[in-house]
């Protein structure tokens, strides 16, 4: 019996570990995309810009066939949405760019729902508010920038 309790309560503290390196993890890249913000802004002359991250994608994922574990997948999240900023920055070296990403007041991140999909899904919504469905396993692609153009085209 007290291998059994034993078992049951060492089972209970690395669940309740996973959970809180998930939310670190969370965290951390909610950070970067706030830090990442600061260059759009200043690039392209938004008066205002928040970033919201939506997790809850992430919870319905099969990792297993992403190929890797949830919480270093949650940390690629990070570098995936701060790619994202960076080519918004990057565009708003044209003009004409600049002028349609300085109306963003808010950009809205989320998982795509289909975890197979490998780039990112980019729609602008009534001038304002940008929103960027991430691929399921936070690796960046090569298509970001003409992804991120075509929202405007």
């Amino acid at each position: 019996m007290k291998i059994l309790v034993a078992l049951v309560l060492v089972t209970l503290s690395i669940n309740s570990f996973a959970g809180i390196k998930d939310k670190k993890a969370m965290r951390a890249s909610e950070g970067a995309v706030t830090a990442a913000i600061a260059g759009v802004m200043n690039a392209c002359g938004n008066a205002a810009l928040e970033a919201k991250i939506d997790w809850s994608a992430w919870d319905s994922y099969d990792y297993d066939k992403l190929g890797g574990d949830k919480v270093k997948i949650l940390g690629y999240i990070a570098s995936l949405a701060t790619s994202v900023t960076d080519e918004m920055a990057t565009l708003c070296k044209d003009a004409d760019y600049k002028a349609e990403i300085a109306k963003l007041t808010t950009l809205n991140f989320s998982g795509n729902k289909d975890q197979s999909y490998h780039y990112v899904d980019i729609a602008v919504e009534k001038e304002k508010t940008l929103n960027v469905k991430l691929n399921a396993d936070g690796v960046s692609s090569w298509k970001t920038a003409d992804i991120l153009k075509a929202a405007w085209d």
